[in-house]
């Protein structure tokens, strides 16, 4: 391979990884978006729990 080719390949390569590094990326800060959020209410609705009755 030439100098040119190795390059080309180089270049395509680099293309190639940044647009995957980028759509990780993207879903990674989706995923801390959601756990960053407050829960919903239905999860906080849960009643307190009862006190153990004596034996």
């Amino acid at each position: 391979m030439s100098i040119e080719e190795l390059f080309e390949l180089h270049q395509q390569m680099q293309s190639v990884l940044r647009e995957k590094l980028l759509a990780k990326k993207a879903a990674l800060e989706d995923r801390l978006r959601q756990l960053n959020q407050p829960p919903s209410d239905a999860a906080s609705a849960n009643p307190a729990r009862r006190a153990k009755p004596p034996t």
